[in-house]
Parts: structure tokens; sequence; C-alpha cells
């Protein structure tokens, strides 16, 4: 579903409408349509009575009756361009409130909606205080693992020259206010205009909070920095990373490591070759260490910077496959939009790593049509689909044509655009996708003319009609394959202990007033497919572990064979388990799975505790062979060659899936690393003592062995320990009598060492 505001009772304007984009886009006229008609793969359906709420049980299809809704306050401007899934299936809106007749009085705002629109609760956090701040915003939101919300912004400080602190409130799932802290960076020196933009926010296990993003100096990025909290807001540490105009789009938490992504430049890639770096900062979340560093930028010769990154709405996240999505506007959407466009305008990028940020595959998306680049947001859900909007104007003022649109395994599977008068759009929010195949985005807006606005909620169905609510179906987008080569990142400086707490951050809490009013609609009932669920088939657990089955994020409602109303559960034995959910739409779906065997994990596979020379290498090599390795230095080959004492760790996957970790203690022990040559041998072909070579051991990184006869003459020489002389010279066998050796040779850890002597020949 589409949710729009009544074209005909709300004349919208925006602050930046006044730019006037090139490249028009007077041809869509022609694509629109005024009839309402079934398309794609709903071409087919039965024709449904509106009056009937209920089909037969049997049957693929649901109706649904829906409204289009607006979100908004009578006194105030509510806008917002982040939203937030909750574990309920709900969906949070953190933002700020302004009045009609300014915009320099702001404050946060929190809102929690149903995926229907629904308004669960809304509330306010006016400052207060001896000296209140009159700009305050939250921007971002995250539920914590034991259900309590963060929600971050910024605080301007009265009697300094605009500079914004970072905010932080901690809430209850409820949005009521536990704490609240502001805190300033020492990087910061008055007068100098400041602000800290937060991209990132991750919680481990032990309730410590992560928050990455960039600290600006008059607006430009110069630090990207990463600030470790504990659950009460107190400072445990912080790193601040120089480079070239450094943005951070995002932050992870993968088992013992924190990924921080982002983009900077341009450099030079290659000698004639400027490009943005995608890179990705690997660290400790200890102490802030890092523990590695990689970088990206475009394969496109010298489209390549075109083809890169742009520094607007460009996110992180985590697919269900394990891979690492990287996804945002291209630079080339921003070029078109300053009048530097070409006739192909790749408006977004999508690309994929493995988790230590190899470079998988990626996709462009593009078009023929220039937008206003601020609202080209692009969001790749968990499971792989792929959500997008772009806004562009024609030629007359303020008339927007939306695209919105979805892809699934690289193909657009619905694309529609809505042309809408006298409109003009603030901010977009990320996507959020709810099953079976519905995509929410939050649009605010801003009525200049009748000093109104507010949040515009749009949800979009792929098993919907087009109609005059939700726009025409088209076919605008093209998808092109993205290549990316490694390069490196350069660290310039990074600067610990910089954040500190400013008691700034006062605010009452209040209740919000926010209504919803319908925007659009529909006179004929919308058609909707059941929903599908399918359960994990495996019919085997591992010993000692559990498995999660899980019905899909974004249902309305479960239930579980054990009573649970989550959208997953863990199971750990033996039995038949089942679920039943209803969506959105009060469409229903259910399903069914089996565990009937419980198969034992992976043990002992590690060779018994050894010792190894001193200064020698070792490789350790399991004793059977698996489907993942993850060894204790985050390595994932087979093998691990070590050069130290100590113990090692390996954790393994099986066929099965099945994980188990075992150790291994590698002890010192001096071994014999000097070089022994014997005195003499005999070459008759007995068998015994028949080669004449040296003996040594150690790590040897250099060795040469040389014979020579009593006249300076060369009768063998070799590099190689393996390698013995036969007492021959080009096959001809000497006679008996004194030769003289020379060895060059050393080992790791010492000097390079020359000795010589002489060995006789007997036969």
């Amino acid at each position: 579903m589409v949710n729009f505001i009544d074209k005909k009772n709300h004349s919208l304007t925006s602050l930046l409408g006044l730019l006037l984009l090139l490249n028009g886009l007077s041809s869509f006229a022609q694509m629109r349509s005024d009839q309402v008609s079934i398309v794609g793969s709903n071409s087919n359906l039965p024709k449904i009575n509106s009056a009937d709420s209920i089909l037969r049980p049997d049957s693929p299809y649901c109706i649904d009756n829906f409204e289009r809704l607006l979100l908004h306050e009578d006194s105030t401007i509510v806008t917002a361009k982040f939203i937030a899934m909750t574990s309920d299936g709900d969906f949070l809106i953190p933002g700020y409130y302004y009045p009609n007749d300014g915009v320099y009085y702001k404050m946060p705002y929190l809102i929690k909606c149903t995926a229907r629109g629904s308004i669960v609760w809304s509330k306010s956090y006016p400052s207060r205080g001896s000296y209140p701040s009159s700009w305050f915003t939250a921007s971002r939101i995250k539920q914590l693992h034991n259900g309590d919300l963060l929600m971050v912004g910024e605080i301007g400080v009265p009697g300094t020259d605009d500079r914004r602190e970072l905010a932080i409130w901690r809430l209850d799932k409820n949005g009521n206010l536990i704490w609240a802290e502001s805190y300033e960076s020492s990087l910061w020196t008055n007068p100098i205009t400041g602000s800290s933009e937060v991209t990132g926010v991750q919680e481990d296990l032990a309730g410590n909070i992560f928050l990455t993003g960039n600290l600006r100096f008059f607006e430009s990025s110069r630090f990207a920095f990463l600030l470790k909290i504990n659950s009460n807001g107190i400072v445990v540490w912080d790193k601040n990373y120089s480079t070239n105009d450094p943005l951070v789009f995002g932050l992870l938490l993968l088992q013992n490591k924190l990924l921080l992504i982002g983009g900077s430049g341009p450099f030079s890639v290659t000698q004639n070759l400027k490009s943005n770096l995608l890179w990705c900062i690997s660290i400790d979340p200890g102490n802030g260490d890092i523990i590695s560093t990689k970088a990206w930028y475009a394969d496109f010769d010298q489209q390549s910077f075109a083809n890169s990154f742009a520094y607007a709405n460009t996110s992180v996240g985590m697919l269900n496959n394990g891979q690492i999505a990287v996804f945002g506007t291209a630079n080339s959407d921003f070029l078109a939009f300053v009048g530097q466009g070409t006739d192909t305008i790749r408006h977004a990028i999508i690309a994929n790593f493995t988790p230590d940020f190899d470079f998988l595959n990626g996709i462009m998306l593009a078009s023929k049509h220039s937008t206003n680049y601020y609202n080209t947001v692009t969001t790749q859900h968990p499971n792989g689909r792929i959500s997008y909007t772009r806004f562009s104007e024609n030629h007359n003022l303020y008339n927007e044509d939306i695209i919105y649109g979805n892809i699934q395994n690289n193909r657009v599977k619905r694309e529609r655009i809505y042309h809408e008068k006298n409109r003009s759009s603030i901010a977009v929010s990320n996507f959020l996708f709810y099953q079976p195949a519905e995509d929410i985005v939050i649009q605010s807006y801003n009525d200049s003319s009748a000093k109104k606005g507010g949040l515009e909620m749009v949800s979009l169905n792929d098993t919907e009609v087009a109609d005059e609510c939700g726009g025409t179906d088209t076919s605008l987008t093209f998808i092109q394959e993205y290549f990316m080569k490694s390069s490196t990142i350069q660290i310039d400086s990074i600067i610990t202990n910089t954040f500190h707490k400013s008691y700034h951050n006062f605010v009452n809490q209040s209740q919000g007033n926010l209504t919803a009013i319908t925007g659009c609609d529909l006179t004929n009932p919308n058609v909707h497919y059941n929903p599908v669920i399918s359960l994990d088939k495996e019919t085997f657990i591992c010993k000692g572990g559990n498995r999660q089955l899980t019905a899909g994020a974004g249902y309305s409602q479960y239930l579980w064979s054990d009573g649970s109303t989550n959208p997953s559960i863990l199971v750990s034995d033996t039995g038949k388990y089942w679920v039943s959910i209803t969506d959105q739409n009060g469409c229903k779906g259910s399903d069914t799975t089996s565990i009937v065997a419980i198969v034992s994990s992976p043990v002992a596979f590690l060779p018994p505790d050894t010792s190894a020379c001193l200064g020698a290498n070792l490789t350790i090599v399991p004793l059977g062979a698996y489907q993942l390795y993850h060894w204790s230095d985050f390595s994932s080959g087979r093998t691990l060659t070590v050069s130290k004492p100590g113990l090692y760790w390996l954790q393994v996957t099986d066929s099965n899936n099945c994980v188990g970790t075992d150790t291994i203690q590698i002890n010192q022990t001096r071994c014999l690393n000097e070089l022994l040559v014997p005195s003499a041998f005999t070459p008759n072909g007995d068998g015994l003592n028949d080669l004449f070579k040296p003996f040594l051991s150690g790590n040897i990184i250099r060795f040469m062995f040389t014979v020579y006869d009593r006249w300076g003459g060369k009768v063998f020489e070799t590099q190689s320990l393996q390698h013995g002389w036969n007492g021959k010279r080009s096959g001809v066998p000497l006679p008996n009598g004194v030769f003289i050796w020379y060895c060059q040779y050393q080992l790791s850890g010492q000097a390079a060492k020359v000795k010589k002597g002489t060995v006789m020949l007997i036969r």
C-alpha cells in the first residue's frame, strides 16, 4: 500500500524545492493512467465482491480495505529521516518538531507505530534548565537487548557559535526517559563550530554501547569517531580517525570485532585515476585498537569517481547469508543533479562483501532521468531484497514525480511512479520490510502555504493493484553490474579520549499530539496473497546445541506450538513444531517442521599438544575435513602456521552445520641449529655413506653449499639440504683425495654465516 496525503487539500513545498532539476520528467505524463487496473501476477485474480470479508480457507488470496495515512500535529511540524523495527513488529520514528511559524526551535520527538499506521504512542522531549537549548534533534534509535531504547541526536549549545554536541537518551520500551546525557569533544576549540553526526549504533552482550559517526568542523567532516559507553552512559574510551574527508556509513559488530565502514576521497588510486575509497576498519571492541584495514574503489576507469558511493544516504547492514551489504546513492546521481549528468545516470549502488570485507558482487540502479539527489534512498534488507525511491521535479515548481520500486534476485520486481501536484519533500527515511512482500518508508513534508507539515507513511505491497492513490506501474529503472578493485586506506592520525560529558542534555517528557489523517481512500478492496511460511526443514539438531526456527519478521501476530508469540523460537530436542501467523492485511499463514534426530558436534579434531623448535615454523593440520574453519588469529584456512609457543584454538563447522571447538598447546624447545659437516664419505654404491651433504636445523632462510678440488675447480654446488655430492664431476667418478667445501647460510633471527672445511673421498 502507498499512503499519500490528499492532493486536493494540501499544497506542499520544500526548502529545497526551489532547485529546478535538469532533464525534467515531462515524458512521465505520457505514462500515467487514471484507471485502476490489476497488474503483474495479480492480472489473473478472480473477481471478488467488495462485500465479501472471508475467502475460502484454501484460497491463496485475502482481501483488505485500506486507507492512506498522514501523521501530523496542528501547531508543529514533525520531521524524521530514520525508522527502526522493534521486536514486536511495530516500528519507531525518531525525529524532531518545530513550530509552524519557524525552524529555529527544534525538540526531539519519538513515535511508535504499527505496520498499519496506527499510533501506539508518541513522546516529545523539550529542553529545560537555566539556559535551555532551542536546537535539539533526534536522528537514530536502536532497541537494546533488554528491550530499552537508545535514541541519539544533537543538541545546540546556548552561547556557542552553533556548536551541536552529541545527545543520547536511554528510554524504556514505552519511550519513558531513563537517563539523558550530552558529550562534547576536546577536538573542538572555541569558538569553532562543531557537530557530531551518529551513523551507527551497536550493543555487545555485556550491555556496552558503541556509537560511530562523523565529527564535523564547520559542517565538514574531519574525523570518523568511535565511542564506547557503558549501559549508564559513562565513557569507556573513544577513538577519532583522520583521513581525507572521512565519512562513516555505519558500524557492525561481528563476534569479536567491530567493523567501521565509510568512505573518503578522492584519492589517487592509480597514476592517472582519482576516485573515492570505500573502506573498512576492523577494531578490537575491548580497547579500540585497529586489527586490520581494507579499502576498495569503483573499477570503471575514468568513471570510477562518478560510480563511487556518494556521501548522502549510504548505509550498511548484515544479510541473512552472513554477507555485509553497503547500499546508497551514487556520485553520478549528484553530478546529474548539479547539471553534470550523462545519458545514463547511476542513482544507487548496492555492494556485497564477505565478513572479512572482501568484495563479492554488486549492482547499480540506473535510468535516463535526473533526481533531486537528497531523496534518493536505497535499502537492502537482510533477506537480500532491495527497496528504493527517488524524487524528481518537472519544469513546474513543486510538482514531483516519485518513483518507488524493489529488486529481488537482481531483477526489478515492481516499480511504480506517482505524480503529486504542489508537493515537495524535506526528507525520506530508510525502508523497512514486512512479510510477505511489503515495504514501509516515512517521508517528511512541509506545506509552507498552509503552514502545515508532518510525516507521510508510505507502504508498498508487491501484490496490490495500480490505482490513483498508489501510482502507475512503470519500468524506468534498469540494473548494471558493479565492480570494485582492492586498494589501501591511510589513517593519518588516531586521537583518543576526546569525548566527555558536558551536562547540557536536560529534558522534560511530554505526550505527543500526533493524529492520523486519511489521505486517500480506495472504493474497491485490494487483493493480497496469503503469506507463505517456510520453516527450516532440517530433520536433525546438533548435540548440546539448539536451532532457531523463524517465521520471518514483520508479521502482526505469531502463535507457536509451545505457546510462544515471538517471530522465532529456539528448540533443543526432537519433536514436531508448528507456527501460525497473521500479517498486517489480516491474511494468515502456517507451517510445520519436525526434528527426528540429534547428531554429535565435532570434537578432538586437533592433534595432541606438541613442541616446536625455537625460531621454527609449525603447521597445525586438523585431523578431518570440515565446511568452515575459524582459528584463534581470525583466519579461515584449513591449516594454521605458527612460529611462537602458546595455546591455539580452532572452531569448525561440519557438513551438518554443527559447531565444535578444540585447542592445541605448542611448547617451545631448543633444537640443534648449528652446521654439521662429515669429514669423509665412501661413494662406492653400497648404500652406506654414499653422499656427502651437511646437516643444518632451524628456520633456514638462506643456504649455499659448494665443493672444490685441490686446484680450485668446482665439482659440486647446491642450495638444498636434501641434495648431496656423489663423488662425481660431470658424471665421472673422481679418485680418492681431499676436497674443500664452502658453506654460506643464515637462520631466522640470526646473522648470515660462512664456514669452510675439508672432506676425504674414500672409495
